[in-house]
């Protein structure tokens, strides 16, 4: 039996396959730039735990923040010291959005989650990518981006009364106490904003940040690469997909797919 792991900033979904699906594991999510690698360790703790009674020889990981050899050699070797008579693949996420979307078509895979990554897919290969740079400066398009944007508008009072109660009372705060914004789990907190906002997204000045958001996503990412076909993945992808294809009719970009999740085409990949 195999493991196919598709682990993202916020959740991760490790699905046991034997032909066929056999059992899907959820976690939180992981990456090696924002998270502790003890986070990880308890992760694997729980996968550990959770496939005992099954004969794993082989483990597939996509994951969050594997864009270099040395994040790649951080998963696999915190993997094997759990699963240490396992053979181990290492990913990136971005490759499994690649795998899972184009079905070896040419175009710009990208994904908008609680990060955001993309790059020019040949069909093969990833052979130009972009560089997100992460939340601190880009992450164009994400949940994390979205979520900060709305909270800039919100602590000076630039939305309607409506939405800023509507917050409040959701989220049980205040303008005078956000401490959560510094903490060190703000990232998922700040990112999974987007759902309040998509919840409203009727509101005016929401649908604005919305349109406005993804414009310069388009114009700062996927405006640099020299096709005219877009793959989307990812929670936000897919939520805002109906805005993102307003904001593509403008650049001229058309959308082929948007998945929410690519898992379950990550599997169908690897079994067929």
């Amino acid at each position: 039996m195999k493991i196919i792991a598709d682990v993202g900033g916020s959740r991760g979904r490790w699905v046991i396959v034997d032909k066929t699906i056999v059992n899907i594991i959820e976690t939180n999510g992981f990456n090696p730039y924002t998270y502790k690698i003890s986070s990880f360790h308890k992760i694997l703790e729980i996968l550990k735990s959770s496939v005992k009674s099954f004969d794993i020889n082989k483990i597939i990981y996509y994951g969050a923040g594997i864009n270099s050899l040395e994040t790649r050699n951080i998963i696999e070797k915190s993997i094997k010291n759990y699963f240490k008579k396992t053979q181990i693949s290492v990913f990136s996420d971005l490759l499994g959005s690649c795998r899972a979307l184009s079905k070896g078509e040419a175009g710009i895979v990208s994904i908008l989650g609680t990060g955001s990554n993309s790059c020019y897919f040949d069909g093969n290969e990833i052979n130009m990518q972009i560089n997100s740079l992460g939340y601190l400066l880009g992450d164009e398009g994400s949940g994390y981006a979205l979520g900060r944007c709305f909270l800039k508008k919100y602590l000076r009072s630039e939305l309607s009364d409506n939405i800023m109660k509507s917050f409040e009372n959701e989220y049980k705060t205040s303008k005078n106490n956000l401490k959560i914004i510094y903490e060190k789990n703000s990232i998922r907190w700040i990112s999974k904003l987007s759902e309040f906002i998509n919840e409203n997204k009727d509101d005016r000045i929401l649908n604005d940040i919305i349109i406005n958001h993804f414009k310069y996503y388009f114009e700062e990412i996927i405006c640099k690469y020299d096709s005219k076909k877009l793959y989307l993945s990812g929670s936000v992808a897919y939520y805002f997909r109906n805005e993102i294809s307003k904001v593509s009719d403008l650049y001229q970009i058309k959308i082929i797919k948007v998945l929410k999740d690519p898992i379950n085409h990550l599997v169908d990949f690897h079994v067929e």
